[in-house]
């Protein structure tokens, strides 16, 4: 394992790393990523998906970076730009790492170069992410990257399992 990570856009090809990575944690993952979980349920429907978010990232709607540990390795990791409003302009970022590579800080780097492309690439003036106040580890890495809290949002996500979760909303500022 490697002490760095790659993080570059998803393609098509990594159909078959992206489902071997949401199918080692799918139990993990399914509360929070209900819609991932749910279109890579095999290597044929993840490249569905795949297609479906490149098609978004081209009108701008939703970008999906994959991290990597070496140069042409699988996925073992994902950051999403998504829910844009561009009359602020702002997105929301989502991200997760396999559980094999939690604690490393590669779920920080990959956190920092999407919300870096956000802000440079993008144009953005804010990136806000909200996360389950149970989940200390991602409460952690978006503090480290300069996340400040702003509130909490009462009874907002419904988990895949049915549960209805307060969510902590989190915001950093060009």
């Amino acid at each position: 394992m490697s002490d760095s990570v790659i993080i570059e856009p998803i393609t098509k090809d990594d159909h078959h790393g992206l489902f071997r990575l949401v199918e080692g944690d799918r139990k993990r993952l399914l509360p929070y990523f209900p819609v991932t979980c749910a279109h890579c349920s095999d290597p044929r429907s993840t490249r569905a998906y795949i297609k479906d978010m490149l098609a978004r990232s081209k009108r701008r709607e939703f970008f999906c970076f994959a991290m990597r540990d070496y140069e042409g390795g699988d996925p073992i990791g994902l950051v999403f730009l998504k829910e844009f409003d561009w009359t602020v302009p702002k997105c929301e970022t989502a991200y997760f790492i396999s559980s094999i590579y939690e604690g490393k800080g590669l779920t920080t780097m990959g956190l920092m170069w999407a919300v870096d492309y956000a802000f440079s690439q993008l144009g953005l003036e804010k990136v806000f992410a909200r996360v389950d106040p149970e989940n200390i580890g991602s409460c952690k890495v978006l503090e480290y990257c300069g996340f400040e809290r702003e509130g909490v949002l009462r009874r907002d996500y419904r988990t895949a399992d049915g549960r209805l979760l307060d969510l902590v909303l989190y915001g950093v500022l060009r």
